[in-house]
């Protein structure tokens, strides 16, 4: 019996430390391609450090959470299917992704506004009333392909312009492409 309860003993304390470890810095399975961070309440990763996160530190980006999320952590989500013709667009293009306000939901958002981040700098706020009144897709397909670096990849900010008529006349400069960071705010 004495055996047993030291066995026990042992495996508790060794699940209570392994719990208390800090998070990790890459929580999903595969490489993180989408860092949503700020007012998030379902973080699965710590904070940025200097020298594994070289990216975000160059970039100036800090943050003590973040939900981290892999292509398979974003196709789970569930993908919807975006038909889409640009007026500059050589010809409309099938865009498939999870839409950003699932997102923003699975990285429990609470903000009112996000800022999307390109590879680049780039970046632009997106308020939380437009990720709500639309079916934004966070693309990551495009024509049934994923969406690499230098292809518009990871991931591409795309707004239903054919469905809505007011989204008509709305330029590209929130259709962010190449995201990799969303800052809710």
């Amino acid at each position: 019996m004495t055996s047993n309860f030291r066995i026990i003993s042992a495996i508790v304390c060794l699940v209570a430390t392994i719990g208390a470890a800090p998070m990790r810095a890459q929580a999903a399975d595969g490489p993180v391609v989408l860092t949503v961070a700020g007012a998030v309440t379902h973080a699965n990763r710590g904070p940025v450090d200097p020298f594994d996160d070289g990216f975000f530190t160059t970039g100036q980006i800090a943050f003590d959470k973040a939900a981290a999320f892999d292509i398979a952590d974003l196709q789970a989500i569930g993908l919807k299917r975006l038909e889409v013709r640009y007026p500059d667009w050589p010809k409309g293009f099938v865009f498939e992704g999870p839409l950003l306000g699932d997102v923003l939901a699975k990285a429990g958002a609470t903000g009112s506004a996000v800022r999307v981040q390109a590879l680049d700098g780039y970046a632009v706020d997106i308020p939380m009333e437009d990720v709500r009144k639309y079916p934004i897709v966070l693309a990551i397909k495009r024509d049934g392909r994923f969406l690499g670096i230098g292809d518009r990849g990871p991931a591409w900010v795309v707004f239903p312009r054919d469905d809505y008529p007011e989204l008509q006349t709305q330029d590209d400069s929130k259709w962010v492409w190449a995201v990799y960071y969303i800052h809710v705010e």
